[in-house]
């Protein structure tokens, strides 16, 4: 069998790209396709309330299935699951916009982690008489 030099020279130049091809994509990780992805699961909270004190319960966050923007935080102010508090996220940001959940006014602010396993969460019940303020750590399960 015979190979001459520029087929031989053509299959090495192959050879070499791919391996700066493998090499170069070793060790990165894929960003998701959903960012609310990275929001979704079963959080344990630790928080403050200036109404009612500290207190740890589960928060559930789901995505909504007609907005791509948008999660549903599920049990917020441990007053059941059957409640659904409407959010917005963007990249590491979480936002509560104004709404009536269990017939308070609710509005607030959080941050992911870096590492996206624990979240920063402060948020204002507003009953029309008294305004809670209250602030925490949701940290994944």
């Amino acid at each position: 069998m015979c190979f001459n030099k520029f087929s031989l020279w053509g299959f090495g130049a192959l050879l070499a790209l791919l391996a700066v091809t493998w090499w170069s994509c070793e060790g990165e990780t894929p960003e998701p396709d959903d960012i609310r992805d990275t929001y979704v699961d079963q959080w344990s909270f630790s928080e403050v309330s200036s109404q009612i004190g500290p207190n740890t319960y589960v928060v559930q966050i789901s995505k909504s299935t007609t907005n791509t923007d948008q999660v549903f935080l599920e049990n917020l102010y441990n007053i059941g699951f059957a409640y659904k508090a409407t959010a917005t996220v963007s990249g590491n940001n979480i936002t509560i916009p104004s709404q009536i959940y269990n017939g308070n006014t609710l509005t607030g602010i959080g941050m992911l982690s870096a590492a996206s396993n624990t979240i920063n969460l402060t948020y204002y019940m507003d009953n029309g008489t008294t305004i809670d303020t209250c602030s925490g750590v949701l940290t994944r399960q």
